[in-house]
């Protein structure tokens, strides 16, 4: 992935921004003629092009059960009969009572009849009120708008040179297969977008909040991006490192919004979800029985490196202590640290599906959004290199406003 600072400036006007008249208006002045070359035409209009096709490969030939989200079982199915759970006064994590939704496989597969935190049954308490295909289908169409939104408007918008970045993503249907040690079938087979958008699971959400911290980091606006982030860590306690990541950062005002808006995430939870459901939570999370993935770092170390189970269980505690590192060395180069942050974000959890990696829409959110002010909202007197070199750089006049 390319570099950040001075090095890898996506401030129009910056240290890497070419001199010269533009073909036509931009949010920021003129367009350089790059940006709309022929060539750089056609690869935007490919990489929409492969997304339309991987939608159609995972839907109608791969994965049709995609198509019907209400069918008992499916992850917005399951996020329904939780909130129903919560209504009624049930356990949220187990045993089922009489009358409460089936959850297939549980609990021969699956140690709890739902794996996310409770924050994830509270926001759906009110979706529970409605019919249950009302609430699905409606779930189901908004997280696939967003996640396939992001995706084309990256390749309308991001710039040449990091356009190769999606394309990355876009293209993880292949290594993801190999990974796992299956065959891959037929182009778009696997695609992670795809399958997370039309799956109807919470990483859509997810990937938007990770983006939209990004965002407002990236412009100063220092509540939205702590409140985003600590939104996406209770919903999935992945994307926590990104607290990790503000502090690296030196965002002191991002870091203190994550951290009272997890506590009033967390408090919310405590009190709509119930401190029983919160311990148990707790109990399925450290030592719950889940089976790791092959998608996994357990999964990975068991499967190549043939290691004991009891000893690549702690795969993904190491995966998350090197990438926290990892971020911690990249810091003067925030959007190459930010990236890390979401890849540890993925690997931390033991149960990782290739609808996980469509979180790596975030990860090319820093290459493909244009950086108005100096990231990720650092104050302006640090003295930090990364900070002191995007801040030398011109702002291409814009007031750096939502």
């Amino acid at each position: 992935m390319a570099g950040d600072g001075a090095r890898d400036s996506e401030v129009p006007g910056g240290p890497m921004e070419p001199s010269g008249e533009g073909r036509g208006p931009g949010p920021n002045g003129p367009i350089p003629p790059r940006w709309t070359s022929r060539a750089t035409v056609a690869f935007r209009v490919l990489l929409v092009a492969l997304l339309i096709g991987q939608l159609y490969v995972t839907g109608f030939v791969q994965r049709p059960d995609l198509l019907h989200p209400t069918t008992i079982g499916t992850d917005a199915s399951n996020y329904y009969a939780a909130g129903l759970r919560l209504n009624a006064g049930h356990n949220l994590y187990g045993p089922l009572l009489p009358g409460d939704q089936a959850v297939p496989g549980y609990p021969k597969t699956y140690p709890a009849p739902l794996l996310s935190p409770p924050f994830m049954a509270v926001i759906w308490r009110p979706l529970a009120v409605l019919p249950d295909s009302m609430a699905i289908w409606l779930w189901w169409l908004l997280g696939l708008l967003l996640v396939v939104g992001l995706t084309a408007a990256f390749a309308v918008v991001g710039r040449p040179r990091h356009l190769a970045v999606l394309a990355v993503v876009l293209a993880m249907g292949l290594p993801l297969t190999l990974v796992t040690g299956a065959i891959y079938r037929y182009p778009g087979f696997n695609s992670p977008v795809s399958i997370a958008g039309l799956s109807g699971n919470v990483n859509t959400y997810l990937a938007g909040l990770l983006v939209l911290a990004w965002w407002a980091a990236s412009r100063g606006h220092h509540r939205i991006a702590g409140t985003a982030a600590a939104l996406a860590a209770v919903l999935k306690l992945g994307p926590a490192t990104l607290l990790w990541w503000f502090v690296t950062q030196r965002a002191w005002r991002s870091t203190r919004s994550f951290m009272l808006a997890a506590v009033g995430f967390g408090l919310l939870g405590l009190v709509l979800a119930g401190l029983s459901a919160n311990l148990d939570f707790v109990h399925v999370a450290l030592g719950g029985g889940i089976a790791p993935t092959s998608l996994s770092v357990p999964g990975m170390l068991k499967h190549f490196l043939r290691l004991r189970a009891s000893v690549a269980q702690y795969g993904a505690i190491v995966a998350t202590v090197v990438g926290l590192a990892l971020v911690f060395a990249l810091r003067s180069r925030p959007r190459a640290s930010f990236a890390v942050a979401i890849l540890a974000s993925i690997y931390s959890s033991p149960v990782v599906y290739a609808g996980n990696f469509a979180l790596l829409i975030a990860v090319a959110a820093p290459w493909l959004i244009q950086s108005h002010s100096t990231p990720p909202s650092i104050d302006p007197a640090t003295t930090e290199p990364a900070a002191a070199a995007l801040s030398a750089a011109p702002d291409g006049g814009s007031s750096g406003g939502a």
